[in-house]
């Protein structure tokens, strides 16, 4: 329930801004949506070491010990705010130096307050998760974002510029921090406001290995992109682009399953009731089983999907998309066994082989971009997820025991080939092609689990017999 919650938000946040870039696009025209852009990225990369990996520390801290939240939350938030204020300042200062034009600073300054709002909602997010509880942070995110696109569409429909759509942003993101501290008021509990200055430095040491990890995912994320436009044309960073948006739209996901299970894999144990080991089967299953039906349509129906979304002129963005398919089955189950190693072991050995990972993909992308131009670079991230899948599947053998990896794919795995098998003669119809194969993806998952593991397809079923509401006996 924890990852619909999750996952609904985010598919409604996505679209609200989607359409909200897509009016803005028409009405500000490319001057006016760059600046606006630049604003977010300049003060998302300002932000960037405010964070300091306190978030995920917390998320950990928390899930072992619920009461610890009454010493940490406050203390996360305040540090936040002494790191941002003085980091805003001169990032702005530089902004006014360096000669940028009036109205990307303007957008950028009003933006601030919403980005730093949006690094509070994430603290109030990892509380949630520590407690297990995924409904009240999907519908304070929720609100934020559908709040944020209806205001910044009223203001350009009303003929205001880009610096009204930044306040509107920002805006939004405020409510949505208000809304997460009024439903912390009613389920968890608000922490006691604790601030205590004296431990800011260890508080600050914890979480640099979460901070390294971190970083060192993002950097796997942007790496290709920025070598791309050195080896190549900037038609082919557009075309990758193309398909690199697709792919990164799956992401939700495996945020979502994240949050719903990032707690449990904290403070299960081999002979916890359920055990970790179980645990962590059905969270990869699940991973799997949502997953896979858009692997299956990014390498079958990659052509109509460009077509469709991006028009005929972007139809070479449907090999790098091909290729990129399993990755997005790949970084699934990377996200859940990064998040279990982490929430058990020293946070450490996991930034080192993230580090490993994004030297790995660099290599690759000098190797194989000159050679085959963008498929090589999609290439280049679909064998990093598998040598990075590989390296820590073995490591979280060794955590939770022996994994039951048929069981555990193999319902999946069938219903991906039967998808297939379908949609690839109506290729010509995507809409065909992706209902009749959505049909005989679920019909091939279900009758191949009702024989590998019963066990999960009573489960399941108990679970929706329990949602469901009940009869009134008469």
């Amino acid at each position: 329930m924890n990852t619909a919650y999750r996952s609904g938000g985010e598919i409604a946040g996505r679209f609200a801004s989607l359409l909200l870039f897509a009016v803005a696009g028409h009405t500000l025209g490319k001057s006016g949506l760059g600046a606006f852009v630049f604003g977010l990225a300049f003060t998302g990369f300002v932000m960037i070491p405010v964070g300091l990996g306190l978030d995920r520390y917390i998320l950990r801290t928390i899930a072992a010990d619920r009461s610890s939240a009454h010493h940490h939350f406050y203390n996360v938030l305040a540090l936040k705010v002494a790191i941002a204020l003085p980091l805003f300042l001169l990032s702005f200062l530089v902004l006014h130096f360096v000669g940028y034009d009036n109205q990307a600073q303007a957008t950028a300054w009003v933006l601030a307050p919403g980005v730093f709002a949006d690094s509070i909602g994430r603290t109030q997010l990892s509380v949630f998760q520590a407690h297990e509880r995924g409904g009240p942070p999907a519908a304070a995110d929720t609100i934020k974002r559908l709040l944020s696109a209806a205001l910044g569409i009223a203001a350009l429909k009303l003929g205001y510029g880009v610096v009204s759509l930044g306040v509107t942003y920002s805006v939004g993101a405020i409510v949505g921090v208000v809304m997460g501290f009024a439903l912390m008021a009613r389920t968890i509990g608000v922490p006691a406001r604790i601030v205590r200055y004296r431990s800011w430095r260890a508080l600050a040491s914890s979480s640099l290995p979460f901070a390294a990890q971190d970083l060192f995912t993002s950097l796997l994320a942007m790496l290709d992109k920025l070598i791309l436009t050195v080896l190549a044309t900037t038609a082919a960073v557009g075309v990758y682009g193309a398909a690199y948006r697709l792919f990164e739209s799956t992401l939700f996901v495996p945020f979502a399953l994240v949050g719903a299970f990032a707690a449990m894999y904290t403070y299960l144990t081999p002979d916890s009731n359920p055990p970790l080991r179980l645990v962590y089967e059905r969270s990869i299953k699940l991973s799997v089983v949502l997953l896979m039906p858009l692997t299956v349509a990014f390498v079958v129906l990659a052509h109509p999907i460009c077509r469709l979304i991006y028009g005929p002129e972007f139809a070479s963005a449907a090999l790098p998309l091909q290729l990129m398919g399993p990755g997005v089955l790949l970084i699934g189950f990377v996200t859940l066994t990064t998040s279990l190693l982490v929430s058990r072991g020293d946070p450490r050995r996991m930034a080192s082989l993230s580090g490993i990972m994004v030297i790995a993909n660099v290599a690759l992308n000098f190797i194989l971009i000159p050679l085959f131009d963008v498929p090589g670079a999609a290439a280049a991230i679909t064998a990093t997820e598998v040598v990075f899948a590989a390296w820590i599947a073995h490591r979280a053998v060794r955590m939770v025991g022996k994994i039951e990896w048929l069981q555990t794919t193999v319902g999946a795995v069938a219903g991906g080939l039967a998808m297939a098998a379908v949609a690839i003669p109506l290729d010509n119809s995507l809409p065909a092609a992706l209902a009749a194969g959505l049909v005989a993806y679920l019909a091939a998952l279900l009758a191949v689990d009702r024989l590998v593991s019963p066990r999960d397809v009573a489960f399941v079923m108990g679970m929706v017999r329990r949602r469901l509401p009940s009869r009134s006996s008469t």
